[in-house]
């Protein structure tokens, strides 16, 4: 990831530089997974749902990977499939929204876009301000990072700040225009309503470093920044200050499974102890337990977001 060298990029370099040396030296840790998952038939159903926790941790990695069968694709299947559902859908006949959403860009440099974008209505309609700059929005729903290829621009990270939802995707292969979203993550003080959340109080982006700082309505921040953006592999750091983690998860994953070939996820892949042998598991039926890392897969092409990436939560540092 290359960028262009003058003396704020320098600046950011050398502070870089310093977290990773102080990330370097913190301990691994192990964390606890809870698999909160219930089998089901719908595939627009978010019935995969893990949470993470300990509170000790300061610092992780999120990791997304194009699947390893990807090169096998011949039709990346990306609608949505309301056969197996009690509920139907606002769609048009081929059950996607044709809806155009007001979008702005927020900033652009020579190699990346950030865009906000806001929807007519959210189910927690609050006030998350997003700052990038000197300009500030207070009605995003969501805001989306790109990043310009020869191709054009792709879109590879998406957030929504006001239930703190995440997305990652690698950039696509050399034969395909892009690839689909599909897992999400939480990051911070995941709490429970009608679906799980994360109260953000505000972010910010700061182009220098690729960054953003969510400042948590329950009291402290984390700053999440962009490591690497690639064909094949895309990965944030996310590092914790001043956070009580000690009653709530620190990070969670919302993702779907109907059966191996019909899941946005279908594997639950786990490291107990840093340096162990992984274990595999059906994702539903994982049990509770530590893990050193812990990663969500697929092995076999999926009839849903088949493109999707697999998702991994990784290097748990302690305080």
């Amino acid at each position: 990831m290359s960028r262009p060298i003058g003396p704020i990029a320098v600046l950011a370099a050398a502070v870089a530089a310093f977290s990773s040396l102080a990330t370097a030296r913190a301990e691994p840790i192990t964390v606890d997974v809870h698999n909160k998952s219930y089998v089901t038939k719908c595939a627009e159903e978010d019935n995969v749902y893990y949470t993470l926790a300990s509170p000790k941790v300061a610092a992780f990695t999120i990791e997304a990977k194009t699947p390893a069968y990807v090169d096998t694709i011949v039709r990346d299947r990306q609608a949505p499939d309301f056969s197996g559902c009690s509920f139907g859908h606002s769609g048009g006949a081929d059950g996607v929204s044709h809806y155009t959403p007001p979008t702005a860009t927020l900033w652009e440099d020579g190699e990346y876009v950030l865009k906000g974008v806001v929807y007519p209505d959210f189910w927690r309609p609050t006030v998350v301000p997003v700052t990038v700059g000197k300009l500030t929005q207070n009605f995003l729903h969501l805001v989306q990072l790109w990043r310009k290829t020869a191709a054009g621009p792709v879109e590879f990270l998406v957030f929504y700040p006001q239930d703190g939802y995440w997305r990652l995707k690698a950039l696509p292969p050399f034969r395909m225009r892009e690839v689909a979203y599909g897992s999400s993550f939480l990051i911070g003080p995941v709490e429970e309503s009608t679906r799980p959340f994360v109260a953000y109080k505000s972010v910010a982006f700061d182009p220098a470093t690729l960054a953003f700082t969510l400042e948590f309505a329950k009291g402290g921040k984390a700053v999440v920044t962009l490591k690497e953006i690639e064909v094949g592999k895309a990965a944030v750091d996310v590092a914790f200050d001043g956070v009580d983690l000690g009653k709530t998860p620190f990070a969670a994953l919302r993702s779907m499974y109907v059966a191996p070939g019909n899941a946005d996820t279908a594997e639950t892949v786990v490291r107990a102890t840093p340096g162990a042998a992984e274990t595999s598991t059906v994702v539903v039926d994982w049990k509770d337990g530590q893990a050193a890392d812990v990663a969500f897969r697929r092995s076999l092409p999926s009839s849903h977001n088949t493109s999707a990436p697999d998702v991994g939560f990784r290097d748990f540092r302690d305080r």
